[in-house]
């Protein structure tokens, strides 16, 4: 198949030995990769979203129930799950003195979703300029109308840079305020935690959804003295705009940006193993500050996107959440109608689902450094999932099981929006699949 400056050739020869007994591990590979005999159980859906307030409610739509395009869109990503949150979370509360007053409607309509859906609900409550009061009254309109089994609740959204004013990027001309002054220290952001989740009750919290590494050491002693239900933090692999700004199509697809930054969530990981919780990254995207338009909603988004969730699991992340606000990055654009546009981020989320199912077993092969491949064993079969860091196009030995008929392949690339699937006849059960740059390959093997 012949595609716009990106070749896919899978030629059909015998060999030796599969990809994975056929290399070593490179001698520059870093020491904290997965290691490629650990293997991982994917126990949720890989990814999931996470959307602003005023996004998600327009999208809900007016009525009692949204719009069957949004559940349908949920169910054929399988159902991820939605965290309602981010810079609107500390502006919204259910009175008109909030920026964003969230009316009860809001959470009749959010409660017909989950339900319809079958998506887990996170409810992000204000930690910034709201009260206890008003985050109680919250949790309770969310749980009168989404189901216990569904509905989880979050304090605050990156607490650690309270002490920063900056633009609301999905409302342009309006400004974050400070939501604390200068001698805001973790210690009283862990006193303000730790009151908060004796006052709310017994309700399962998601946290600390923190933004950087600044507080690491002490919250994550926090976090293992009182684990929450669920261990978040957010991570961005490039910087949008401004003096700092890193977004270019390069940083996307270099393999510091997808399979090395991770590691600066080290902390988060260590306190969610030794206190036997989930670690989820709970909100990233291409770019923070929104995006950035030409790059985010470009089909190099969706490379990134799934290089980054497979080195996710790998490390022993559940979950990746890729934030939605309105901006360049969203994977859907919700219209005025009830529909849904797709964008290419969207493809990566279809491409996860197919490939990687919940119940499925994840391992990284060894292999050169410019070679990141995963096999994935499912009930359904397995396969592998093959992208390079490489200049050049790079051969990949593969072993094709006895049962299948057909080799099967689906291509994600940096210059096309959609997955690109191939079928050919089957001459021999060792082939060589050219993995070209910049794209990801997923290959049926058994």
């Amino acid at each position: 198949m012949l595609l716009p400056r990106v070749l896919m050739l899978v030629c059909v020869v015998l060999l030796g030995a599969a990809v994975a007994a056929s290399a070593a591990p490179a001698a520059g590979t870093s020491e904290s990769s997965p290691s490629p005999s650990a293997a991982v159980i994917v126990h949720r859906v890989p990814f999931g979203l996470s959307i602003e307030y005023p996004l998600l409610e327009r999208a809900l739509g007016p009525g009692p129930c949204p719009d069957e395009a949004l559940v349908s869109a949920l169910q054929e990503l399988g159902s991820p799950p939605l965290r309602v949150g981010g810079d609107t979370q500390d502006l919204a509360g259910p009175t008109t003195a909030y920026h964003y007053p969230i009316a009860p409607s809001f959470f009749t309509t959010l409660g017909c979703l989950a339900r319809e859906s079958g998506s887990q609900v996170t409810v992000g409550l204000n930690l910034g300029d709201g009260t206890l009061n008003d985050a109680r009254t919250m949790v309770a309109e969310a749980q009168a109308n989404i189901p216990a089994s569904q509905l989880s609740f979050s304090l605050g959204n990156e607490p650690d840079l309270y002490t920063v004013s900056h633009p609301l990027w999905s409302e342009p001309g309006f400004v974050v305020p400070a939501f604390r002054g200068p001698s805001w220290t973790v210690s009283a952001y862990a006193r303000q935690w730790t009151r908060w989740r004796a006052m709310l009750g017994p309700i399962r919290v998601e946290g600390p959804d923190l933004a950087t590494g600044r507080w690491a050491a002490q919250v994550g002693r926090m976090l293992r003295a009182d684990p929450p239900y669920q261990m978040n933090a957010h991570l961005y692999p490039t910087v949008a705009s401004g003096p700092d700004a890193s977004a270019t199509a390069q940083r996307l697809l270099s393999r510091f940006s997808d399979l090395e930054q991770i590691n600066q969530l080290g902390w988060l990981l260590g306190a969610a193993r030794a206190a036997r919780r989930p670690a989820v990254i709970s909100e990233s995207n291409s770019a923070s500050r929104g995006g950035k338009p030409g790059l985010s909603d470009s089909p190099v988004a969706s490379v990134w996107a799934v290089r980054f969730v497979l080195d996710a699991l790998l490390h022993g992340y559940q979950q990746v959440y890729f934030h939605s606000a309105g901006v360049s990055y969203d994977p859907f654009v919700f219209n005025p109608d009830g529909s849904l546009t797709a964008r290419p981020l969207a493809s990566a989320l279809s491409f996860l689902h197919r490939w990687v199912p919940v119940g499925s077993r994840l391992r990284a092969v060894a292999g050169a450094r410019d070679l990141f491949a995963v096999t994935v064993e499912g009930a359904a079969g397995s396969s592998m999932i093959l992208t390079s860091f490489a200049p050049a196009a790079i051969s990949v030995p593969v072993t094709i099981g006895t049962h299948v008929g057909a080799l099967s392949l689906d291509t994600l690339t940096s210059t096309s929006a959609l997955a690109l699937p191939t079928v050919l006849p089957l001459a021999a059960r060792r082939v060589r699949v050219w993995v070209p740059p910049d794209t990801v390959v997923a290959v049926r093997t058994s």
